[in-house]
């Protein structure tokens, strides 16, 4: 914390309500609220965006744009401008559509952020209502409870709370507040509750800045390993046939300049030009249909860990039940009647909490037309993790008692006088899937039962349907929740998790980290969970290498959302939960969830598919050049087809990223290794196919100059290309999975484009005859459909079924 005093700090708080003009009771009223935001303006701190010439200007940086630029050098030095000009203009290209798709990912994620922000419980006009974080006011009177991300510096009028401050500070001690101190913007609450009056807003807060609930978290992406890998081998490839061919060219007599013609190729050929661009594609259009759909990435890694996650550890309430809870039926302790149950129990409620187990007794009250006028709440006391309950001292008839309200077995504990039926009752109800909320009050230091409840929250309908299909995409499914044993099994057997539920105490009994495990994996789920124990749970499924996913709503569900590789906040989060989680869901169930998980492996597969066909093709087109140029003492092309066919060969197989894809049934890998021996062995297969065809093609055909020559390796390199595209989209055979439009397109219009040229000729490019054109068409399209893919699908990966998407 910085030694600065805030002057609010030392001010009391009926001085701060008298400047701001604003009653603790009623809050300000509604006709205020527009002068004081043209005022004070909006409760939020404007974002330093860098200038769209600097986001254009990096896709100029980096591997993929430091080869090309040395290949542009290279070619400088040869003389070869039209060279330069031609690469000039695939960088040039490749950073334009980077940069128009990421332009349209901030596009989608400024639209969502209106879905995202932080929501203020606020009192105007006598009434409490929720609001977004960024409408409030210097003098709004809020409420804030645990779980809460502050937006605005508040001091309290009221109550009491734990703040933690240390994404302010730095300093992870939590920090007491009591009324009189201030809750900081950018801190969150830990515990406790408490009313509060608005002092500053937006770039007037003490520390000048909202804390945003997206963090821009930069970690080391699966991607970014794949491109280092794929330059890696594409550059080895390289480096063995060039180091090879220049060795026996020196040997016949010839000097080092005339290899530097064969280094420019062989780079030129290497150069993964449009693989960040095919990043960017992938993952702008999977961006955007999630958003859709209604998930919202928050870190950038969640989607490349959904398409590898192998379990899911979900959490009962708004995941597979609706979060909702009502009261189904009420039973009175002896002397008491259900109307005084249901009383007692809304007084040790707080309305502007919007707590779902007191608004089920609050809608109950208003439900049955319960008064409560003779009442008066002096003070309430929230739940915590430590005291397990809510307590209220109230006031009645000039008498004062307290009442509490909490789970079954909490209040049992302090109750000395067992009520006969009652846990027969609660047994009863748990079979049922019912949770159980007891009420007790206190009279001069007597505590005796009041009554129990029964409030249910009945599983989504689609729960069940939902829970099949994520364990068809060969995910495994655990069930963590902090109810009772009696309850979470009810509600496990009827969505499909099964019914071996175990009490959480049995694994956290357990102190080896094996042991650990295998409770772990011979149990469908855990009931009477502790925040601790979700974290434990998932480091043991990581200790494992299990890539695991969480779902979670509340503040104790943070450290485990925050560990998972995928952490999922469910749609009635708390700040804190969707501030550590990796995937925020705008709404209910599990679909969403589904979604999440194929369009990771779309993306996986696309991409995959595209490292694949840039391996084969290198490996190919190196294999070939250098051979031949070995048996011919010739360029079979130069640097000019090979910049020709980079351009209209690897930029058709960036539109893999829009191709339809069918997604694994099991959970995907980023192993770079299967992709390299697949890769290989289509290479190899292309090098042999292709040698058969240019030695039948040197006896066949009138190929009499070296342009024609030029012309016919062309040929050959192009349709391989094309066709190998077509055999690696799919690890199933090539016509048992429909091809994108746009894929369709561009393979179309490349290939007209080729033929063109091939027959018709250009500048410094000799025309061929259509028949050697339309044989080597031919014979590619042979190879590649009844030999390639057929082998392809002998060593290929393939799951048993597949998910179109």
């Amino acid at each position: 914390m910085t030694n600065a005093i805030n002057p609010y700090e030392v001010r009391s708080v009926s001085d701060i309500l008298s400047e701001f003009r604003v009653q603790v009771a009623s809050g300000l009223p509604l006709s205020e609220i527009p002068l004081r935001q043209k005022t004070y303006g909006l409760n939020e701190v404007p974002e330093d965006s860098p200038s769209l010439l600097w986001v254009f200007a990096k896709h100029f940086w980096g591997l993929t744009a430091f080869m090309l630029e040395f290949t542009i050098l290279v070619s400088l030095f040869l003389h070869k401008y039209m060279d330069v000009y031609l690469i000039g203009g695939l960088m040039l290209f490749n950073a334009v559509i980077g940069f128009i798709q990421e332009r349209k990912a901030a596009k989608t994620v400024r639209a969502l952020k209106g879905s995202l922000r932080v929501m203020a419980r606020v009192l105007r006009e006598g009434k409490w209502k929720e609001i977004s974080g960024d409408q409030l006011v210097p003098g709004d009177i809020i409420r804030i409870r645990t779980g809460d991300f502050i937006t605005a510096d508040a001091k309290l009028v009221t109550g009491e709370a734990t703040a933690d401050q240390s994404a302010l500070t730095g300093e992870s001690e939590r920090i007491d507040k009591k009324e009189g101190n201030i809750l900081y913007a950018g801190s969150s609450v830990k515990s406790g509750e408490c009313t509060a009056v608005v002092i500053s807003t937006g770039s007037k807060t003490f520390f000048g800045k909202t804390a945003e609930l997206v963090q821009k978290a930069k970690p080391r992406l699966h991607m970014d390993q794949v491109v280092t890998s794929v330059v890696k081998i594409l550059f080895s490839i390289v480096g063995v046939f060039l180091a090879l061919t220049i060795t026996v060219s020196l040997i016949r007599g010839e000097t080092f300049l005339s290899g530097l013609p064969l280094m420019l190729i062989l780079l030129i050929s290497a150069v993964p030009v449009a693989l960040p661009a095919m990043f960017s594609v992938s993952m702008a259009m999977g961006a955007r249909k999630l958003a859709a759909r209604g998930v919202l990435i928050s870190r950038l890694n969640a989607t490349e860990d959904a398409a590898t996650l192998t379990t899911l550890c979900i959490d009962k309430t708004g995941t597979l039940t609706q979060n909702k809870l009502s009261v189904q039926e009420t039973v009175a302790a002896d002397g008491f009647t259900v109307t005084t149950v249901l009383q007692y129990a809304a007084l040790a409620s707080v309305a502007a909490d919007k707590d779902p187990i007191d608004m089920a007794f609050l809608e109950k009250l208003e439900e049955e037309h319960i008064d409560l006028s003779s009442f008066r709440q002096v003070s309430f006391t929230p739940f915590t993790a430590a005291l397990k309950r809510t307590e209220a001292l109230l006031s009645q008839d000039g008498k004062s008692f307290s009442v509490s309200k909490g789970a079954y077995n909490t209040i049992k504990e302090l109750c000395p006088t067992p009520q006969t039926g009652f846990d027969q009752k609660v047994e009863e109800w748990g079979a049922k899937g019912f949770k159980t909320m007891a009420v007790a009050v206190t009279r001069d230091n007597m505590t005796r039962w009041v009554g129990i409840a029964a409030l249910t929250d009945p599983p989504l309908a689609d729960s069940a349907g939902m829970i099949t299909q994520i364990r068809a995409l060969g995910v495994t499914v655990k069930m963590l929740t902090g109810d009772a044993l009696p309850i979470a099994r009810e509600i496990a057997v009827k969505v499909g998790i099964g019914a071996n539920i175990a009490p959480a105490n049995l694994f956290r009994d357990e102190t080896a980290v094996d042991k650990k495990w295998q409770v772990i994996l011979s149990h469908d789920g855990f009931a009477e969970v502790l925040p601790e124990d979700k974290f434990d749970i998932v480091k043991t499924l990581q200790q494992h290498q299990e890539i695991t996913g969480m779902t979670g709503d509340g503040v104790n569900d943070a450290p485990a959302l925050k560990q998972a590789e995928v952490g999922i906040a469910v749609k009635a989060s708390t700040d804190v939960a969707k501030q550590a989680a990796s995937v925020i869901l705008l709404q209910d169930g599990l679909e969403s969830i589904i979604l999440l998980i194929s369009s990771g492996r779309a993306i996986h597969h696309r991409i995959t598919n595209w490292v694949t066909s840039k391996i084969a093709k290198t490996l190919f087109t190196v294999v070939f050049v250098c051979t031949s140029y070995l048996l011919t003492g010739r360029f079979i092309v130069d640097a000019f087809d090979m910049i020709l066919l980079l351009l209209i060969v690897d930029f058709v197989a960036l539109t893999l990223s829009t191709d339809n894809v069918a997604g694994s049934k099991k959970p995907g890998s980023w192993g770079i290794r299967p992709l390299v021996k697949l890769g290989f062995i289509l290479g190899l297969l292309n090098c042999a196919e292709a040698f058969g065809w240019f030695f039948i093609g040197r006896r066949c055909f009138p190929l009499a100059g070296i342009d024609e020559m030029h012309s016919f390796g062309f040929a050959i390199l192009f349709f391989t290309g094309i066709i190998n595209i077509l055999v690696v989209r799919t690890p199933l055979r090539f016509y048992r999975q429909p091809i994108g439009k746009i894929l369709l397109f561009a393979i179309i219009a490349d290939a007209v484009f080729a033929i063109a040229i091939l027959t018709l000729g250009i500048p410094g490019f000799a025309a061929l005859p259509p028949l050697v054109t339309a044989s080597t068409l031919l014979y590619f399209t042979l190879c590649g459909f009844l030999v390639n893919d057929w082998m392809k699908t002998k060593f290929a990966q393939v799951g048993s079924s597949a998910i179109p998407h």
